[in-house]
């Protein structure tokens, strides 16, 4: 915990002189310094609980080229400083124009809405849904057994199509191949992970998405004694919806896929209404079957949550979870935490 702090004072250090140094270096409007760090405090009804910090990231990023005629060149590289500290992000990104851009390095991966669309400070409840936890490698509960917070390493191509009279764009795409073993690993067996995804708006504030990933390549020989080609079979499909108005909010989605031989399903549900820029009220159903040709597999979790922002760098969140696990007791959950955002 005291080398923890010493860092993160350190890295607040850094990051205000850059910002007081960009007034008086040109070349330094090319840097933006960010960061956040969150901790909290949860309990049940057993009264197990422990104070925890679940993310400390500082990051440095910014826009190197920027113009009608070039495009946009951007970057960024983040770093998590609590319980393992690693590098998360470092990219190039290079938006050609708005129908089609270019990004390599490690970023999100676009599977999913809530992973690539969700940050930690504006999700709306402080963990994600069983669906991106266990099928997207968002936590050490993920099905292929990586936990890599969501992100790999590869490249990846976008782009916004067929744009409506309000400004906005009636398709967006997303073509990606990782190496798909987790992050800051080069790959190990020859496999590539390839991500599509396609999202309809249309409204401005409202859209549908489908995706679709599979592991392409030679079989990897971790498992030789498994004849069944079940055993190799990596792919994950599925689609949601969206809405995020400037009151309210509805998000769902669905995925299924297999892994190791075993098939999987989960959906959540989430809704919400924004009472002006400070308070946010919140309900999600969660469920997940970890192996739908068996029974005893199905998850089922029901949550509500508040949040209060009085100022635009912080935030306090209180959730209740009552969740349904197999096997065990249902548990009441209530877990508290606060956000600070540089």
């Amino acid at each position: 915990m005291k080398k923890l702090t010493i860092t993160l004072f350190m890295a607040l250090a850094v990051a205000l002189g850059v910002t007081a140094q960009a007034q008086e270096r040109p070349w330094m409007k090319y840097i933006t310094p960010s960061g956040y760090f969150q901790a909290g405090f949860n309990t049940n009804q057993n009264f197990d609980n422990s104070f925890y910090i679940k993310r400390a990231r500082i990051s440095l990023g910014g826009k190197v080229v920027e113009s009608d005629r070039f495009g946009t060149l951007e970057y960024k590289v983040q770093a998590e400083l609590a319980n393992s500290p690693k590098l998360v992000d470092y990219f190039l990104k290079y938006t050609v124009c708005k129908e089609f851009g270019i990004q390599v390095g490690q970023f999100k991966n676009p599977l999913s809405i809530e992973n690539s669309e969700c940050p930690p400070l504006q999700l709306e409840f402080i963990d994600y849904s069983l669906l991106v936890q266990r099928f997207v490698r968002m936590s050490t509960t993920d099905l292929s057994g990586i936990s890599s917070t969501g992100r790999e390493l590869g490249l990846q191509f976008y782009g916004n199509l067929l744009q409506m009279s309000d400004g906005h764009s009636l398709i967006s795409y997303n073509v990606a191949v990782f190496n798909g073993n987790g992050i800051n690993k080069l790959d190990d067996d020859k496999r590539k992970d390839v991500v599509a995804r396609l999202r309809i708006y249309p409204l401005k504030d409202l859209y549908f998405a489908g995706y679709y990933t599979r592991s392409l390549g030679p079989h990897s020989e971790i498992m030789p004694e498994y004849n069944d080609y079940d055993w190799y079979i990596y792919d994950r499909y599925g689609g949601g919806v969206f809405y995020n108005g400037k009151h309210a909010w509805f998000r769902s989605e669905y995925m299924a896929g297999h892994t190791h031989g075993f098939r999987a399903a989960g959906a959540y549900a989430t809704a919400g209404y924004k009472l002006g820029t400070k308070w946010a009220f919140g309900l999600r159903y969660d469920y997940f079957n970890s192996n739908t040709r068996a029974e005893g597999n199905i998850q089922h979790y029901y949550s509500a949550s508040v949040s209060w922002r009085p100022v635009k760098f912080f935030r306090l969140q209180l959730d209740y979870t009552y969740k349904m696990d197999p096997g065990i007791a249902p548990i009441h959950l209530v877990n508290l935490m606060t956000s600070i955002s540089l």
